[in-house]
């Protein structure tokens, strides 16, 4: 009892490693999975705002320097921006008036601010502050004719803000810079729907380090914000303790770089995992909750198998398996081995019976009748065991040796080559099983000679002798082939292994022995000369058979005779 609650126990506490280590390798490959995602969408997001931002820049910048070109491809327009800034605006409007009628060129600054801005309503803000001047002009959509300030702005302080010189192309001299500030909403709310930029802080700077556009995701606190930008203005930026910046280069010259927090991204991964981890958990539970209780119940009915056969054992000969009222596999074995104990149990009275009446000759009698029948009931039940327990193999094993068994205690004299063939597979199978992969073996009759009939254990003293004197287990390749055909009336059967070979002396040797009748009584088993008799007696002077060796080295036994039923 206590060897089979600790097999259960065993068993228990296998399946379930198997159960928790499957689960687990799945669990952690998921996990893997979804951390490569993540990490491919990094890398698809800063791929993403990289584009994003050079496409932006692009435009910006292509947009500001194609109006910065208009305002210096001729030196009168610098004249009229200068007229701008030093007169007030109604001599400015006399002054573009006359410079009209004398040029036939048409300009009006406060109506080129506005067309621009409202051609591009991208543009927040429009800045322009000649060289000459002190003053700067500001244009906005909601004032975009403009209107001169004195006081000077930062441009670094103007998010997106793109500055470009105006060069004269005659004297290529600097007279003044334009600066145009773009809205970048759109951008941000594009950025704002990328998951993985949530962490994330982008900085994109010129070619001279100056900031032109910050973004912050949703994820980063205030507190990080102004740490990633006091680092920024010091050129600290990649000393940042437990932040990962990567850098990116635009065609435009301008740098993007990208701040993450080490620890936002563990949490964020960690919040995408939690799930595959939980459930990956409660699968488990549930599964080994499962098996326990299965095997619990399947512990519970074969402890009463067992403690009925114990009881049985110990001499209560009346006791018997509760059988469960549930059709399962436990219920079958309960009834069969209440069949089996039921069996013994009469024999166990009858042998008491004879021995009681000193019947010594009836109850031999009856044993021989006993064990045999006994014994293939139990190989049966055996076999039956097997099968529930999902072991094919072993249940094909325990068939083989009830059949050779049964044919052992059949007393026939005579045997079909099937029935006979059919014996002889199943010797050469319990081999097979015992060494799997180290034996081969064919067997081919005829359907025409299938129920031809010959003495009973022809066949199986000539294998048994391969398997006693020939085969060799240290070997992979061990091989026999049997094969059965008929020409004519006369019947072929021809035995082949590529055993121990033999010397020509050897072969001439076994082949005369075998012939020979004087020594049969000093054999103590079934040999070739066995057969060789009995086949002779049976078949007459047209049965032959002779021992040879092919060139291969194969050991060879053919047979010939006659069919009498033919």
């Amino acid at each position: 009892m206590a060897l089979m609650k600790s097999s259960f126990i065993w068993l228990i506490n296998l399946y379930t490693g198997v159960l928790t280590v499957t689960v687990v390798l799945m669990t952690a490959f998921l996990i893997w999975s979804n951390i490569r995602n993540y990490n491919s969408e990094v890398l698809q997001a800063e791929s993403t705002i990289t584009t994003e931002l050079s496409n932006s820049v692009s435009q910006n910048l292509q947009t500001t320097q194609q109006f910065a070109n208009q305002l210096v491809a001729n030196p009168e327009t610098i004249e009229n921006l200068n007229q701008y800034f030093s007169h007030s605006l109604m001599d400015y409007s006399d002054y573009a008036t006359d410079r009209t009628i004398s040029s036939g060129n048409y300009f009006f600054w406060p109506n080129e601010s506005r067309l621009f801005l409202m051609m591009h309503p991208q543009v927040s803000k429009l800045k322009l502050q000649l060289a000459n001047q002190k003053s700067v002009f500001i244009a906005t959509p909601a004032k975009p004719g403009g209107q001169i300030s004195t006081k000077r702005t930062n441009n670094e302080q103007d998010p997106f803000a793109i500055t470009v010189p105006l060069i004269n192309q005659y004297t290529l001299s600097t007279d003044g810079t334009l600066s145009i500030t773009y809205n970048s909403q759109d951008l941000r709310k594009q950025l704002d729907q990328i998951k993985t930029v949530r962490p994330m802080q982008l900085f994109m700077q010129t070619t001279q380090n100056k900031s032109v556009f910050y973004y912050a995701g949703q994820s980063v606190s205030k507190q990080e914000q102004k740490r990633a930008k006091k680092a920024i203005t010091r050129d600290q930026i990649n000393q940042l303790k437990d932040y990962q910046v990567a850098q990116k280069s635009l065609p435009s010259g301008y740098t993007v770089m990208m701040v993450t927090n080490q620890h936002r991204v563990k949490q964020m991964i960690f919040k995408r995992i939690l799930p595959l981890m939980m459930g990956g958990l409660l699968f488990l539970i549930i599964l080994s909750s499962g098996l326990h209780f299965i095997f619990r119940r399947y512990q519970r009915q074969l402890k009463k198998i067992v403690d009925t056969v114990s009881h049985f054992g110990a001499g209560d000969l009346s006791t018997r398996v509760e059988v469960v009222s549930e059709q399962t596999d436990l219920k079958v074995l309960a009834e069969g081995i209440n069949n089996m104990l039921e069996e013994i149990h009469e024999y166990v009275y009858t042998i008491y019976q004879l021995r009681i009446s000193n019947q010594e000759s009836n109850m031999r009698a009856l044993q021989a009748q006993i064990n045999p029948h006994f014994m293939s009931n139990t190989l049966e039940y055996i076999r039956m065991a097997a099968l529930d327990a999902n072991q094919p193999e072993l249940a094909k094993v325990v068939y083989s040796f009830a059949a050779l068994l049964r044919n052992n205690t059949d007393f026939s004299a005579q045997a079909t080559l099937k029935e006979e063939l059919s014996f002889v597979e199943k010797y050469i199978y319990l081999y097979q099983v015992r060494f799997p992969d180290r034996l081969a073996y064919q067997i081919k009759i005829a359907a025409d000679v299938a129920d031809i009939k010959l003495p009973k254990f022809s066949l199986q003293p000539i294998v048994e002798n391969y398997f006693v004197h020939g085969v060799d287990f240290t070997r992979l390749n061990n091989a026999l082939s049997i094969k059965v055909w008929q020409v004519g009336t006369q019947v072929n059967v021809v035995v082949i292994n590529n055993g121990k070979t033999l010397t020509v002396n050897q072969v001439a040797k076994i082949n005369r022995e075998m012939r020979e009748s004087n020594n049969v009584e000093k054999r103590t088993s079934i040999g070739l000369q066995n057969v060789y008799l009995r086949m002779k007696a049976y078949f007459g002077d047209s049965f032959d058979m002779t021992i040879g060796i092919e060139n291969d080295g194969c050991v060879k036994v053919a047979m010939h005779f006659t069919n009498v039923e033919g």
